[in-house]
């Protein structure tokens, strides 16, 4: 299955009137780019991007939205002494996986997924100006799990990385590079906006390289990098399944005044509602 042409056309039309401004207000405004700058306050730069790299790859099978989970995880780490080598890192998460409400399921494989990242953990505690390239990141997090460099936790590490970088004011490179990041909301709004027929959960497993392309594609087209198109399209839908039972148009306005308010009112209601009707294109009548 290829992605639809036309709605990625529609997306797409809808997205390019959002200014740059907005994109960068937004990605602030992100309660994980929050979560980023306490871990930031608390460590030194290396000591920030080697944590917030290794929960990015265990932040999946969650029991919290992702927001609050982020900023439990940095309530914690921002108590913790400041790592110095990758075993400080993984010792970390022993201790935090234990007492944390957000992230309960699968400890002993996230721990066992940690231990196998420690070179790169122990690369960004040493030589962090390597990873100033994101594609540099998600090619040697890829090597280390011999994957493909598109799996929802490697190119999140990027994203995250990318949020500690933008509120460090470290430069950065291969921010085109990245693409969305697929996880359980996304794949809603893949279905939603009609980007793919098939319904989340297929979207989720087998049809999740055909959703990186749909929005590589929308990103193309709009001009917005994937990576920061994923904080403009994934924000607003926060719990958007609740709002959509009650009603496609009533979701179209949560979405809209969600956007409004992420972007501080650089996107107006009118470009906002156009934006929501693309993204919720259909209900989930699946």
């Amino acid at each position: 299955m290829t992605p639809n042409r036309y709605r990625v056309a529609a997306v797409a039309r809808a997205l390019s009137g959002v200014p740059k401004g907005a994109i960068d207000v937004v990605e602030t405004a992100d309660p994980q780019y929050a979560a980023v700058k306490k871990v930031l306050r608390a460590h030194s730069y290396p000591a920030a991007a080697a944590l917030v790299v290794a929960n990015a790859l265990i932040s999946y099978r969650l029991t919290l939205p992702g927001e609050q989970y982020w900023n439990e995880f940095a309530d914690f780490a921002s108590t913790r002494p400041t790592p110095r080598e990758a075993d400080d890192v993984v010792r970390l998460f022993e201790e935090f996986l234990q007492a944390s409400r957000g992230n309960r399921r699968l400890v002993p494989q996230k721990l066992a997924r940690l231990r196998r990242a420690k070179p790169v953990l122990e690369r960004l505690l040493r030589e962090p100006e390597r990873y100033r390239d994101l594609s540099i990141l998600v090619r040697d997090i890829a090597s280390t799990y011999s994957g493909r460099g598109t799996e929802k936790t490697i190119v999140f590490a990027a994203k995250m990385l990318h949020y500690l970088n933008r509120a460090a004011g470290v430069p950065e490179e291969g921010l085109y590079s990245i693409p969305v990041p697929i996880d359980r909301r996304m794949a809603l709004l893949t279905y939603t906006s009609g980007l793919l027929d098939d319904e989340p959960s297929m979207i989720m497993s087998r049809r999740r390289d055909e959703a990186i392309e749909a929005w590589r594609l929308v990103a193309e087209k709009s001009g917005i990098p994937a990576v920061s198109l994923d904080a403009v399209v994934w924000l607003p839908a926060y719990r958007i399944e609740r709002a959509l039972e009650r009603g496609l148009d009533y979701a179209r306005d949560e979405y809209a005044r969600r956007l409004v308010n992420y972007t501080k009112g650089l996107v107006r209601w009118g470009a906002a509602r156009r934006i929501a009707e693309e993204i919720l294109h259909r209900d989930i009548s699946y």
